[in-house]
């Protein structure tokens, strides 16, 4: 039933100009784009302009990958250098861990104790397709991100560990530019953003290495590691 409006009521309460009502309107010169102005009230307080006539850009911040369940950093300092080859440190991902490492980047350094010999040669990161003798460390002397969360699955090794090498990732040159004693600088080895993580899947790792070296080098070396 349409619905009706009572227009006016007569003295004998007879009702005048009732009927159905219908049609349609219209509303012209609404423009479509509102003008804003003013301000609004902000927490804890003062106001914010409303008209903005200029945005700027939202902040974005990094944040670590939530698939990332801890990350982790080994570090030994003070290594004698050796004569003959010479693998320093290695880090694996064990076969059947059920984890993937991501390489965070290594952190080299080397200074002289005495007079440096001709055939001294550069820390060399390797991938390697297994690990094992040498030195197991306890995971105590592995440093942690977060302290909270399950120590790392990954087998440290040091004191030349027997290792299967793959490619080759990098050199880091020795120090032997400075008199016995120099502080070195630092050699970080980064993982390019760009590239995206580099990753070692179970039965896979990294070594820090020499082809050569003498007894009068001190290495300090680091490497650090996140598990998904």
């Amino acid at each position: 039933m349409p619905e009706q409006i009572v227009g006016a009521v007569n003295p004998d309460g007879s009702l005048i100009g009732t009927g159905p009502i219908s049609g349609t309107v219209s509303v012209s010169n609404f423009p479509a784009t509102q003008p804003v102005s003013g301000t609004v009230t902000t927490v804890p307080s003062g106001t914010q302009n409303v008209n903005v006539t200029t945005p700027t850009s939202l902040a974005t911040y990094d944040v670590a990958s939530p698939s990332i369940l801890n990350s982790f950093v080994y570090s030994q300092a003070e290594q004698t250098g050796v004569l003959a080859a010479n693998t320093f440190l290695s880090v694996f991902n064990p076969v059947g861990s059920g984890k993937i490492l991501a390489f965070g980047g290594a952190f080299i350094s080397s200074y002289v104790v005495g007079d440096i010999a001709a055939t001294v040669e550069s820390m060399r990161g390797f991938r390697v397709t297994a690990a094992s003798a040498g030195t197991l460390i306890t995971n105590s002397t592995i440093c942690q991100f977060d302290n909270t969360k399950p120590a790392s699955i990954a087998e440290v090794r040091v004191n030349n560990p027997t290792v299967t090498l793959d490619d080759a990732i990098f050199n880091s040159p020795p120090f032997i530019g400075g008199a016995k004693g120099s502080i070195p600088i630092v050699h970080q080895v980064p993982v390019p953003p760009a590239l995206g993580p580099f990753l070692f899947r179970p039965g896979e790792g990294i070594a820090l290495r020499t082809n050569a070296g003498d007894v009068d080098t001190r290495w300090n070396l680091s490497v650090a590691w996140s598990e998904m």
